[in-house]
């Protein structure tokens, strides 16, 4: 009997023991998946600060990968003129019938003569060739002095800054647009809780005004007109929501994002960045430096109207090979083929081609002032956007000041007022006329809110340090 027990002992204590390992495996995996499930939704959750946000567009921005694209083929034509200076080796091959009679070359009636044998009486036509001819060979052309190729490479140098001068332009352009937009979303958001609040309130009020009425303490006038203000109330929300969202559908289509990603931001009300402004000095914008690069490729260019002038020199070489036929049986054996080898030089010098390269020259000119006049046009128009920054920068940041303290002036009020209204010294209406200036301040002290992130976008727009939002 003890045998027997420890036998039933052992056979359940090991069924016991592999019931638990599938419990343990199985509870291991379900705690994988719902850790995975919840890093999941707290990765597609993860709040967007102004930075992230930026980081986010300058990876995945259509439009800067279009821009990217653009540079990348003018690139390459680039490269594709410098091309033409390499050696041009050519293959070919001509195949012509003579289909009816062969070409027919006329002798002078002298020489005619003796090829005849015989006096003739004016000239001798003799048909020359046979009826199937194939010609092929192989040309190769080299330049080998050519003004254009020493203006080529600096050309090539300046080119590609240029190229990085636009990408860098387009870059901020769209990062000015996407911090621009991301505040209006998040200032309106702030907005959008205020109203949250107010109908809260509202709603809470709506339930002690119904109680009032059914005792005797209030009209029914004044609830319906509870009423209509909090309805009113909804209708502003629900179109602050539908501009939110339209705004935030066009804040992903600027950043590259797929609109059924879900875009939740994170706004700073202090700053905008760790710089407070007080000593913004105004730097070259990218738009003046693309100017100068501008003006020296077009100096450059107006340098290759001068290698015109010059002359230049192409080496060619050409392997031939022809043959004739009777019939065609061009590759039938014990048949001739006839070599025509050649090499040479070819120097061409300019002298007249009218009045072409003169007027290029005028041209160039022109354009060269043109764009001294553009970049010195653009300076002072850079210094007055600056000026004009800085300045609604502190109108902005005093309207900001005031307004929040209007915002704490009428908390105030409206705690008074509420404790009035309970205390039954005060008319509901007169009570609700405090709630609407309190909510009317916050919406100013927002909207003055949103001015000072603007106005600071474009002083760094204007001072050349939009990209440091970047790495904050």
């Amino acid at each position: 009997m003890p045998r027997i027990g420890n036998v039933y002992g052992c056979l359940y204590h090991g069924l016991e023991k592999a019931e638990y390992g599938k419990m343990f495996k199985l509870g291991t995996t379900i705690f994988s998946f719902l850790a995975f499930f919840v890093l999941h939704i707290s990765y597609a959750q993860e709040a967007f600060d102004l930075s992230d946000c930026l980081v986010y567009t300058l990876n995945n921005s259509p439009k800067l990968q279009s821009e990217k694209l653009v540079q990348q083929k003018e690139t390459a034509e680039m490269f594709e003129q410098k091309s033409t200076f390499l050696p041009q080796i050519d293959a070919f091959v001509n195949y012509h019938n003579y289909f009816n009679d062969l070409p027919t070359y006329i002798f002078p009636q002298a020489e005619g003569s003796n090829l005849a044998g015989q006096p003739l009486a004016g000239p001798y036509p003799v048909p020359l060739g046979l009826p199937h001819n194939l010609n092929t060979g192989l040309e190769i052309n080299q330049t080998i002095f050519d003004m254009n190729f020493f203006g080529n490479q600096p050309l090539l140098q300046h080119y590609q800054t240029y190229n990085d001068i636009k990408l860098s332009m387009a870059e901020e352009e769209v990062l000015f647009q996407v911090a621009n937009l991301f505040y209006q979303v998040a200032v309106n958001q702030e907005r959008l809780g205020f109203l949250d609040m107010n109908l809260k309130r509202l709603e809470k009020l709506q339930n002690i005004v119904k109680l009032q009425v059914a005792q005797g303490f209030a009209k029914q006038t004044d609830f319906n007109k509870l009423l209509v203000k909090t309805s009113n109330l909804q209708s502003n929300k629900n179109k602050l929501q539908s501009g939110i969202g339209q705004q935030v559908r066009y804040l992903k289509l600027m950043m590259g994002m797929p609109q059924d990603d879900q875009l939740h931001l994170q706004f700073d009300k202090d700053r905008l960045s760790a710089d407070d402004f007080s000593s913004a000095q105004q730097g070259e914008i990218l738009e003046q430096t693309m100017l100068k690069e501008q003006k020296e490729l077009h100096q450059l260019n107006a340098k290759r109207l001068n290698a015109d002038y010059y002359p230049k020199l192409q080496a060619y070489a050409a392997l031939l090979f022809q043959a004739q036929r009777q019939q065609f049986n061009f590759l039938a054996s014990n048949q001739d083929w006839y070599n025509i080898h050649q090499w040479g030089l070819k120097l061409s010098i300019p002298i007249m081609h009218g009045s072409e390269r003169k007027t290029k020259k005028e041209i160039s000119e022109i354009v060269d002032a043109q764009l001294t006049f553009g970049l010195e046009q653009r300076q002072e128009q850079s210094e007055v956007e600056f000026q004009n920054a800085v300045a609604a920068l502190e109108v902005a940041r005093t309207e900001q000041q005031s307004q929040a303290e209007n915002v704490a002036l009428a908390e105030r009020v409206y705690e008074q007022c509420e404790l009035s209204y309970e205390q039954g010294t005060m008319l509901l209406m007169d009570f609700l006329d405090s709630e609407a200036t309190l909510r009317e301040s916050k919406m100013i002290h927002a909207t003055a809110m949103l001015d000072t992130r603007l106005a600071e976008l474009k002083i760094l727009k204007a001072s050349g340090k939009l990209k440091e939002l970047v790495n904050q």
